[in-house]
């Protein structure tokens, strides 16, 4: 304020003003999200556990576990990432992923809601919004052709921050995709970077030429390596899969992983963000 005016002569905007200028104080408040998944050996999930159960670290320093829940009667909200480019036509790859979200929605729960989201060139669309509406949803998928080219990255970056604005409740993206990207304006590590910037777990269902049998086990192939480091850095996981007989096996395994998460959140102690 340059000069000084007497109190009797200031408006009441003026004054409210001040006011907040000498009383408000800015806190930075930063709770991580954790969602976690136990399981045997036989990958069957564990329930029952409680926060006792859990340690937490970042950078090998101990954290305190200040949010947790195991409600696995929530319901879940899945948004099916679709690729709907060219190279899906291929070996029936865009029917095998159709007939594996199909697969989905019927064995998902009433209160369940699920959201189609496709993307091929420069596009990113949402076909159908969070519903619960099994038979419009399915119409509305069974519609979807292939055209165009792969813009993986664009598509990746942009959808866990669209889905975690519409929901605030258990949720995941499911990525069906042979992996090839020969559109995106951003580089991976950026879309790397949106991606795990955001509590949305992104679980990818990759098709591939190469059988099991010939693949060596815990390697991935070439074309798959970057939906595989999209759900490495968002707590998901890669299934590839060959025969689309493979696919429903994979989407059951999806559900369980997402249904049966405990949510573990924690407030930083390093303020070096």
């Amino acid at each position: 304020i340059g000069a000084q005016v007497a109190p009797d002569k200031m408006d009441d905007e003026t004054l409210q003003k001040l006011l907040k200028l000498q009383h408000t104080e800015e806190e930075d408040v930063r709770l991580v999200l954790l969602p976690v998944t136990v399981t045997t050996r036989n990958g069957r999930p564990i329930q029952g556990l409680g926060a006792q159960d859990f340690s937490l670290r970042e950078d090998n320093i101990p954290q305190k576990i200040d949010f947790f829940s195991a409600d696995f009667t929530e319901p879940v909200h899945v948004a099916f990432l679709l690729d709907v480019s060219g190279s899906m036509r291929q070996l029936g790859k865009l029917e095998a992923a159709k007939q594996a979200i199909r697969y989905f929605v019927d064995t998902m729960k009433p209160k369940d809601e699920f959201a189609l989201i496709c993307f091929a060139d420069e596009q990113v669309a949402w076909i159908t919004d969070f519903t619960s509406d099994r038979k419009n949803f399915l119409l509305r998928l069974s519609v979807q052709e292939a055209y165009g080219q792969t813009a993986l990255s664009d598509a990746v970056a942009a959808t866990p921050k669209l889905v975690d604005e519409k929901i605030k409740g258990r949720k995941a993206i499911v990525l069906f995709t042979d992996g090839v990207d020969n559109a995106s304006k951003l580089s991976d590590w950026q879309a790397i970077r949106l991606a795990r910037s955001v509590n949305v777990p992104i679980y990818s269902v990759g098709f591939t030429a190469m059988p099991d049998k010939l693949r060596l086990q815990g390697s991935v192939d070439q074309d798959l390596r970057l939906p595989a480091t999209f759900s490495r850095e968002t707590g998901g996981l890669l299934f590839q899969v060959h025969d689309p007989d493979d696919v429903k096996e994979a989407a059951a395994a999806i559900l369980s992983e997402i249904r049966f998460q405990y949510l573990v959140g924690y407030y930083p102690t390093s303020r070096a963000w």
